[in-house]
């Protein structure tokens, strides 16, 4: 019998107090609760009404500041290192999660001032909400969650499993019922809740980041958590097989599922990758964030 593979739990499956934050108290202020964190999260409204706790991403000042630019960006960008990302010494000198963010976008060769802009631009702490909603709304309670067309598969499974949904949906006849599945599969459909199952139709996938061709016959979508250990592995271990098939049938999709009441830099890493993608970059800085997630998971 398959062993279901543990994923990282969703919002709703957290107990315990969460870390300060700031929500919204439904008058569109916010409100802060205890000590104002160095990063600032935000509860949508509609958040609430879904029943699960959807935190946006990291903005990059604090809040109240009549100064449009980034209170660290300043100090963070004189004491950034110049030496390459994850050496020794730029670990050493790297004091702030911004400060190694920042070497990591040059590393990269993107612009700085032009990611610093980027890192204030509200509309992407809303992109990041956007997608935690619509992933409550389509059931998912943790990450990685994958959709392969209208076939959702919840958790790190084996690449093998992964793989043989990916070559059925490429099919002329992609399968409409579970008994077309491997047994490994119809055992992760059985399991309450399913970690397989078959879905009416396909997510809405906008926003998101693709590598390969957004109209693609299959499309792999990933909602995932940069600081997740599970989505680190499968990272690692997994996609390297799937990108093998990225081509004119095959894509590849990524949206932002950062959990932050238990990975609090998870927001932060999801703003930094949007904003290398607009400057051409995401999939590069998210397998730079994904390699390096040990060395930034605990930085403040």
């Amino acid at each position: 019998m398959t062993t279901p593979e543990p994923g990282q739990p969703g919002p709703s499956d957290l107990s315990g107090p969460p870390p300060p934050l700031a929500v919204e108290d439904g008058t569109g202020r916010p409100v802060y609760l205890r000590r104002q964190p160095a990063w600032s999260y935000f509860l949508t409204p509609g958040a609430i009404l879904l029943g699960a706790l959807v935190i946006a991403a990291a903005i990059w000042w604090q809040p109240g500041s009549d100064d449009p630019a980034p209170t660290a960006a300043t100090p963070g960008a004189a004491a950034a290192s110049t030496a390459p990302a994850g050496s020794p010494t730029a670990r050493a000198q790297a004091a702030t999660l911004l400060d190694t963010f920042l070497g990591y976008a040059r590393s990269l060769e993107l612009d700085e001032q032009k990611l610093l802009q980027c890192l204030n631009d509200s509309a992407n702490v809303q992109l990041i909400n956007s997608h935690l909603q619509r992933g409550s709304q389509l059931g998912v309670s943790g990450t990685p969650t994958f959709f392969i067309n209208n076939k959702k598969l919840v958790g790190a499974q084996p690449t093998a499993l992964l793989l043989e949904i990916v070559e059925k949906e490429r099919s002329p006849n992609p399968p409409t019922s579970l008994a077309d599945y491997s047994q490994q599969l119809q055992q992760l459909a059985a399991q309450n809740p399913p970690s397989f199952e078959i879905l009416p139709q396909r997510p809405d996938l906008t926003g998101a980041a693709f590598e390969g061709n957004p109209n693609a016959r299959v499309v792999v979508a990933e909602f995932s958590d940069f600081q997740c250990p599970f989505c680190q592995r499968w990272t690692q271990t997994s996609l390297p097989e799937l990108r093998k098939l990225v081509g004119d049938d095959v894509a590849i999709a990524f949206l932002h599922f950062p959990i932050a009441q238990i990975h609090p830099n998870a927001g932060n890493a999801s703003l930094l990758a949007i904003c290398a993608g607009a400057q051409g970059k995401f999939w590069e800085m998210h397998d730079l964030l994904f390699a390096r997630q040990a060395e930034w998971s605990n930085l403040r």
